[in-house]
Protein backbone atom coordinates (compact mmCIF):
# COMPACT_ATOMS: atom_id res chain seq x y z
CA UNK A 1 0.00 0.00 0.00
CA UNK A 2 1.44 3.34 -1.12
CA UNK A 3 0.55 4.73 2.33
CA UNK A 4 2.56 2.27 4.01
CA UNK A 5 5.55 3.31 1.35
CA UNK A 6 5.51 6.62 2.32
CA UNK A 7 5.67 6.06 6.23
CA UNK A 8 8.99 3.66 5.42
CA UNK A 9 10.02 6.65 3.25
CA UNK A 10 9.84 8.90 6.51
CA UNK A 11 11.54 5.82 8.87
CA UNK A 12 14.41 6.12 6.46
CA UNK A 13 14.45 10.21 6.43
CA UNK A 14 14.12 10.13 10.25
CA UNK A 15 17.09 7.99 10.50
CA UNK A 16 19.21 9.85 8.66
CA UNK A 17 17.78 13.18 10.82
CA UNK A 18 19.12 11.00 13.47
CA UNK A 19 22.44 11.13 12.21
CA UNK A 20 22.60 15.12 11.54
CA UNK A 21 21.43 15.65 14.61
CA UNK A 22 24.84 13.55 16.12
CA UNK A 23 26.80 15.69 13.51
CA UNK A 24 25.15 18.61 15.69
CA UNK A 25 25.86 17.65 18.98
CA UNK A 26 29.61 16.95 18.06
CA UNK A 27 29.49 20.31 16.32
CA UNK A 28 28.06 22.06 19.66
CA UNK A 29 31.39 20.43 21.12
CA UNK A 30 33.60 21.68 19.18
CA UNK A 31 34.54 18.02 17.85
CA UNK A 32 35.32 17.83 14.05
CA UNK A 33 32.56 15.93 11.76
CA UNK A 34 32.86 14.81 8.06
CA UNK A 35 31.10 17.58 6.39
CA UNK A 36 30.53 15.24 3.47
CA UNK A 37 28.23 12.63 5.41
CA UNK A 38 26.46 15.52 5.75
CA UNK A 39 26.50 16.50 2.37
CA UNK A 40 25.48 13.06 1.19
CA UNK A 41 22.22 13.56 3.57
CA UNK A 42 21.48 16.34 2.37
CA UNK A 43 21.40 16.01 -1.32
CA UNK A 44 19.73 12.63 -0.30
CA UNK A 45 16.80 14.20 0.89
CA UNK A 46 16.65 16.84 -1.41
CA UNK A 47 16.50 14.67 -4.31
CA UNK A 48 14.81 12.09 -3.34
CA UNK A 49 11.96 14.09 -1.46
CA UNK A 50 11.85 16.15 -5.14
CA UNK A 51 11.72 13.75 -7.43
CA UNK A 52 10.13 10.93 -5.18
CA UNK A 53 8.82 10.95 -2.17
CA UNK A 54 6.72 13.80 -2.74
CA UNK A 55 5.70 13.67 -5.57
CA UNK A 56 4.06 10.30 -4.48
CA UNK A 57 2.27 12.13 -1.34
CA UNK A 58 1.02 14.84 -3.91
CA UNK A 59 -0.49 12.96 -6.07
CA UNK A 60 -2.59 10.98 -2.94
CA UNK A 61 -3.29 14.43 -1.21
CA UNK A 62 -4.86 15.56 -4.33
CA UNK A 63 -6.45 12.27 -4.83
CA UNK A 64 -7.91 12.91 -1.63
CA UNK A 65 -8.92 16.36 -1.77
CA UNK A 66 -10.78 14.91 -5.14
CA UNK A 67 -12.55 12.47 -3.66
CA UNK A 68 -12.98 13.55 -0.13
CA UNK A 69 -13.55 17.46 -0.47
CA UNK A 70 -11.62 19.87 1.14
CA UNK A 71 -9.14 19.28 3.82
CA UNK A 72 -7.00 22.67 4.89
CA UNK A 73 -4.60 20.38 6.24
CA UNK A 74 -4.12 18.24 3.23
CA UNK A 75 -4.69 21.68 0.70
CA UNK A 76 -1.24 23.08 2.58
CA UNK A 77 0.86 20.11 2.12
CA UNK A 78 1.86 21.23 -1.52
CA UNK A 79 2.67 24.71 -0.12
CA UNK A 80 4.43 23.21 2.90
CA UNK A 81 6.50 20.63 0.40
CA UNK A 82 7.28 23.90 -1.62
CA UNK A 83 8.76 25.56 1.34
CA UNK A 84 10.76 22.35 2.94
CA UNK A 85 12.33 22.40 -0.72
CA UNK A 86 13.43 25.89 -0.03
CA UNK A 87 14.94 25.23 3.23
CA UNK A 88 16.93 22.41 2.05
CA UNK A 89 17.80 23.94 -0.93
CA UNK A 90 19.07 27.28 1.49
CA UNK A 91 20.72 24.76 3.85
CA UNK A 92 22.51 22.80 0.88
CA UNK A 93 24.19 25.95 -0.69
CA UNK A 94 25.58 27.01 2.59
CA UNK A 95 27.15 23.44 3.31
CA UNK A 96 28.23 23.52 -0.48
CA UNK A 97 30.00 27.28 0.68
CA UNK A 98 31.74 25.34 3.53
CA UNK A 99 32.63 22.33 1.25
CA UNK A 100 34.47 25.12 -0.79
CA UNK A 101 36.51 26.16 2.06
CA UNK A 102 34.64 29.63 2.65
CA UNK A 103 34.78 30.95 5.82
CA UNK A 104 31.45 30.47 7.41
CA UNK A 105 31.24 30.75 11.10
CA UNK A 106 31.00 27.53 13.03
CA UNK A 107 28.16 29.06 15.31
CA UNK A 108 25.84 30.11 11.76
CA UNK A 109 26.57 26.52 10.61
CA UNK A 110 25.30 24.81 13.60
CA UNK A 111 22.35 27.57 13.75
CA UNK A 112 21.22 26.56 9.99
CA UNK A 113 21.99 23.00 10.70
CA UNK A 114 19.70 22.71 13.90
CA UNK A 115 16.91 24.69 11.91
CA UNK A 116 17.17 22.29 8.82
CA UNK A 117 16.67 19.59 11.16
CA UNK A 118 13.91 20.71 13.24
CA UNK A 119 12.39 22.10 10.25
CA UNK A 120 12.39 18.16 8.57
CA UNK A 121 11.62 16.42 11.40
CA UNK A 122 8.00 18.97 12.35
CA UNK A 123 7.07 18.43 8.42
CA UNK A 124 7.70 14.15 8.92
CA UNK A 125 5.50 14.05 12.72
CA UNK A 126 2.97 16.47 10.91
CA UNK A 127 2.25 13.96 8.11
CA UNK A 128 2.46 10.73 10.43
CA UNK A 129 0.56 12.53 13.77
CA UNK A 130 -2.15 14.03 11.45
CA UNK A 131 -2.35 13.21 7.66
CA UNK A 132 -1.60 9.50 7.22
CA UNK A 133 -3.96 8.49 9.69
CA UNK A 134 -6.46 10.58 8.51
CA UNK A 135 -5.55 9.20 4.94
CA UNK A 136 -6.33 5.76 6.80
CA UNK A 137 -9.33 6.42 8.19
CA UNK A 138 -11.61 7.47 4.82
CA UNK A 139 -9.64 5.68 2.24
CA UNK A 140 -10.82 2.28 1.38
CA UNK A 141 -8.75 -0.45 -0.21
CA UNK A 142 -10.11 0.25 -3.88
CA UNK A 143 -8.76 4.09 -3.24
CA UNK A 144 -5.67 2.83 -2.50
CA UNK A 145 -5.22 0.56 -5.44
CA UNK A 146 -6.60 3.91 -7.59
CA UNK A 147 -3.38 5.92 -6.43
CA UNK A 148 -1.23 3.01 -6.69
CA UNK A 149 -2.47 2.37 -10.13
CA UNK A 150 -1.79 6.31 -10.90
CA UNK A 151 1.84 6.00 -9.25
CA UNK A 152 3.07 2.95 -11.26
CA UNK A 153 5.52 0.51 -9.95
CA UNK A 154 7.46 1.80 -6.76
CA UNK A 155 10.19 3.34 -7.05
CA UNK A 156 13.44 1.84 -6.28
CA UNK A 157 15.41 4.02 -3.10
CA UNK A 158 19.03 5.07 -4.52
CA UNK A 159 20.12 4.62 -0.97
CA UNK A 160 17.90 2.05 0.89
CA UNK A 161 16.52 0.28 -1.68
CA UNK A 162 17.90 -3.19 -3.31
CA UNK A 163 21.31 -1.53 -5.02
CA UNK A 164 23.17 1.73 -3.76
CA UNK A 165 23.64 4.32 -6.14
CA UNK A 166 27.45 4.85 -6.34
CA UNK A 167 26.51 8.46 -5.24
CA UNK A 168 25.21 7.49 -2.01
CA UNK A 169 27.60 4.32 -1.27
CA UNK A 170 30.02 6.76 1.29
CA UNK A 171 26.86 7.17 3.29
CA UNK A 172 25.29 3.98 2.70
CA UNK A 173 29.18 2.67 4.48
CA UNK A 174 28.83 5.36 7.21
CA UNK A 175 25.75 3.94 8.25
CA UNK A 176 26.57 -0.05 8.31
CA UNK A 177 29.19 0.96 10.17
CA UNK A 178 27.32 2.94 12.98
Amino acid sequence: MLGDIISREHSYMVRLLVILDQKLNLLKQDKSINYLIINDIVTYLHRHSEQAHHPKEDLIYHYFLEHYGENQSIANLAYEHQCLSEVTQEFASLLEMVLQDAVVPHDVFREHLGEFIHQQKKHLDFEEREILPLLKRHFTQQDWEQVEALWGDEDNDPLFGQSIDKEYQRLSEYMKAE
